[in-house]
């Protein structure tokens, strides 16, 4: 690949050995760049160990799978609660955690809160139609909708990942508190600097606090596919807030007009070493975390 000889050594050596747990790829009703198997080549090509793909409307375990045959390197899949998967339904977490998905988002775009905000990320509210009925994971009370505890149950017995995926911020608390409370794990906070999830540097603190593992900073968050970019800068400031040890850097890449997602991932550890971050507190982000997230 000649982006290979691009690379300067040392962000050649840390993309080496690192993981993506969080790619948008073909097929999709969006434009993507690359297919799930071109994804998974081009990863291996630069030395990468594993990369995740994610589809807001299926799930991806099952297809990750053929990927892995195909580009004889390790894809990995999960599943949102969207309204194409039946919302808070069992039954499909049931089925995805069985053909290994490594995590369960909660609602994405298909979230209340989302719903009332598509302005953030136009390009995906054009698949998005008006007549749809947003989904909660709590009552008007505060506490857990009953749906969620047999999906908590069961992400808590394959000891896959929750990712609070693009719900309100007293929804994520308190699922994140009630899956602690039965057991799960492995809880990463979903690109919490989002400006459709806007979380400040206390309100992550918190969800460690109340039981979750991982604090996941996406790039595409500072990128022209958003509305309101935020900057390079806010990502760091964050890290410096939580601990690297908390912390999981991934692109949320694959849009046709971003780099590719091996580059975009080459491009974040890059602006990571210009803004101070150590190389072992890199590592620990897109390498270490990452295959605790995945458990390999």
């Amino acid at each position: 690949m000649p982006m290979k000889m691009r690379l300067e050594p040392k962000v050649l050596g840390l993309l080496e050995g690192s993981i993506d747990i969080h790619i948008h790829s073909n097929p999709d009703i969006y434009t993507r760049i690359l297919s799930d198997v071109d994804l998974g080549r081009q990863a291996k090509e630069v030395g990468m160990r594993a990369i995740l793909v994610k589809n807001h409307f299926v799930n991806t375990a099952d297809r990750a799978k053929l990927a892995t045959d195909e580009a004889d390197f390790p894809v990995f899949g999960g599943m949102a609660l969207n309204l194409t998967m039946g919302g808070l339904n069992k039954h499909a977490v049931d089925y995805a955690l069985k053909m290994d998905a490594k995590i369960i988002w909660l609602p994405t775009v298909h979230a209340d809160i989302f719903l009332g905000n598509k302005a953030h990320v136009a390009n995906l509210a054009v698949a998005l139609g008006d007549d749809l009925v947003g989904l909660k994971v709590i009552n008007g009370d505060g506490s857990v909708k009953e749906e969620m505890l047999p999906i908590l149950d069961l992400i808590a017995k394959h000891d896959c990942v929750l990712g609070t995926g693009h719900v309100s911020k007293p929804e994520a608390k308190a699922v994140v508190r009630e899956a602690a409370k039965r057991g799960v794990k492995k809880i990463c906070v979903t690109h919490p600097l989002a400006t459709f999830v806007n979380y400040t540097a206390e309100d992550m603190k918190e969800f460690l606090d109340l039981g979750a593992t991982w604090v996941e900073h996406c790039f595409n968050d500072t990128t022209r596919q958003v509305a309101h970019p935020i900057k390079i800068r806010d990502i760091y400031e964050a890290i410096e807030a939580i601990g690297p040890e908390h912390t999981i850097l991934s692109t949320d890449s694959g849009q046709w007009l971003n780099p590719i997602p091996v580059q975009q991932m080459a491009i974040y550890i890059k602006e990571m070493l210009n803004l101070g971050v150590s190389e072992q507190g890199i590592r620990t982000m897109v390498s270490d975390n990452p295959a605790k997230f995945l458990g390999i």
